[in-house]
């Protein structure tokens, strides 16, 4: 088998498990992988190769590291912060089963309520829980 199909191959495997991923990097080594095949299909020896490949991934991790993509920026990391959750019931005093976008969530009280309100604000998420309280948090 030729290099530059060995580079290409490599390059389609790499850029094919990036859409499991989703980082980006990923991406990035899979392109680095096709300069390399590109500079052995230009008949370039493997040592140019090696070469032409890991400057392509290291431009590409510096670039990625200074132009975020991602949507973790200053404040729109939890656009859902704030919405109204209907209470649909109660596990426990602090447990409970909300209704948010058409669907049932777990949920727990960010601190304990006198009453059992029927419906709350989301305040934060922990992990695929969301934390709720009677007042939306404050802007």
């Amino acid at each position: 088998m030729e290099n530059y199909l060995v580079w290409f191959v490599l390059a389609a495997a790499l850029i094919g498990l990036e859409m499991l991923v989703g980082t980006f990097y990923l991406l990035v080594y899979g392109l680095a992988c096709a300069l390399g095949g590109v500079a052995a299909w230009a008949g370039l020896t493997v040592v140019p190769q090696l070469v032409v490949a890991a400057l392509g991934a290291v431009s590409g991790t510096v670039w990625l590291r200074l132009h975020p993509m991602s949507a973790r920026r200053k404040g729109s990391d939890l656009l859902d912060i704030g919405q109204r959750v209907e209470v649909e019931s109660w596990k426990t005093d602090t447990q409970l089963r909300v209704r948010y976008r058409g669907t049932s969530w777990d949920a727990e009280l960010l601190a304990p309520l006198p009453d059992r309100p029927t419906s709350l604000y989301i305040v934060a998420q922990r992990s695929n829980t969301w934390v709720v309280a009677a007042e939306p948090p404050a802007a």
